[in-house]
């Protein structure tokens, strides 16, 4: 075999190499493409209507509240609290008085605490109830994930935060915040879960104008010469009214015109800035995601909601024209509904589910199973299958 036939036929195999080489990655690159197509077509599919798994009657009445927290439901009313399972079979009982019940829990505690009375109870992981009793009008508790319990109260006078521990039988005391005049009058307020930080909102008059104060607090030994106070934050075009901890040292402040996101508690520093023209008709949020619902004007899609992670970049805009009496973002999901409807957006905006009901929703939770939730209305509760 001449020289020119064997170069001949090494080129004609290196060509041969190459096309095949070609055609492997051309295969595997669109094989991965149906691939995702296919995950994303499924992820993103839309249902309109469900089939009823289970039914069973409610064995209560519309003066009892539901919440749903990490798998948790917890029923409450003026009388008692009880954990149930998703079917609302009793679990565990705890009875008080209360005239204005509020409940909140974090981890394995539970505080229900009575909105303009003078008691609060907490619950540990076994539901053994252990009471607190103040000599001021509480107007709002919070609990940490080892059972300290944040009050604000207030008498004629005076408004003070007091942090305690229930379980300390020589002092449940454990820090006293009195409210300086100067700060304003308290309207917010959030414990941190780990038990050693508080912020704070407070509503001031200034030349005549409303603004907020927020002032932030640590009980560990970085407060302790300084009343507590590690840090203060003055928004002058701001009304922050509400207060929520991303984790323990995160916190997100929401505010009349948008929101803002500090970090480290011990020596604090704002992370975000976000401010938004539109009326916020709702807040939402977890650990990774702030949620925000805007009031557009318009009649075709009153509504805009816009998701950004917790670093402040916009990952989701979206409008839409469901009206709702509740929404809730929950895992990669937001859902809510009206007294006759309930609907699901994913994170990304698209519209996973959405169906009238025809006797009503007074509440529409996740189960923790893929495309099943549960409906309770005033007589039943429905565990349902999108489809």
């Amino acid at each position: 075999m001449s020289e020119e036939t064997n170069r001949k036929e090494s080129r004609e195999s290196l060509y041969h190499n190459k096309m095949f080489i070609v055609i492997c990655i051309a295969s595997i690159v669109v094989a991965v493409g149906i691939f995702v197509l296919l995950i994303n077509g499924y992820i993103n599919k839309q249902y309109r209507s469900y089939e009823v798994l289970e039914e069973m009657q409610r064995q209560d009445s519309d003066a009892e509240k539901y919440i749903c927290r990490n798998g948790s439901l917890l029923k409450y009313s003026k009388d008692g609290i009880s954990g149930t399972d998703m079917t609302g079979k009793t679990l565990w009982t705890g009875s008080y008085e209360m005239g204005n019940p509020y409940v909140e829990m974090c981890g394995d505690y539970i505080v229900a605490a009575d909105i303009g009375g003078k008691d609060a109870v907490i619950y540990d992981k076994e539901h053994s109830a252990t009471e607190i009793s103040v000599d001021y009008e509480i107007k709002q508790a919070r609990v940490s994930r080892q059972g300290l319990v944040a009050l604000l109260l207030e008498d004629n006078s005076s408004n003070m935060i007091n942090i305690y521990n229930p379980y300390d039988v020589s002092s449940k005391l454990l820090v006293k915040i009195p409210t300086n005049v100067d700060d304003g009058y308290p309207v917010a307020m959030a414990l941190a879960p780990d038990g050693t930080s508080v912020v704070a909102s407070y509503l001031c008059v200034v030349s005549g104008k409303l603004e907020s104060r927020v002032v932030f607090y640590n009980f560990t030994d970085v407060g302790k010469n300084s009343d507590c106070i590690v840090g203060a934050k003055n928004y002058r075009n701001s009304l922050v009214t509400d207060i929520q901890y991303l984790d323990d040292d995160r916190v997100c402040l929401f505010a009349d015109n948008g929101y803002y996101i500090w970090k480290d508690m011990k020596r604090p520093s704002q992370l975000v800035r976000k401010k938004v023209k539109d009326q916020i008709k709702s807040v939402l949020y977890d650990k990774d995601n702030i949620g925000l619902v805007l009031e557009t004007g318009h009649k075709k899609n009153p509504y805009r909601m816009q998701v950004y992670d917790g670093k402040g970049t916009k990952k989701t805009d979206f409008v839409f024209n469901y009206d709702y009496n509740d929404i809730e973002m929950t895992g990669n999901e937001i859902l809510f509904h009206s007294a006759k409807k309930c609907g699901i957006f994913r994170l990304n905006g698209v519209l996973r589910f959405y169906a009238g009901i025809e006797d009503g929703v007074d509440y529409f939770f996740p189960t923790g199973q893929r495309n099943r939730y549960y409906i309770f209305n005033d007589g039943m509760i429905r565990k349902i299958k999108l489809k």
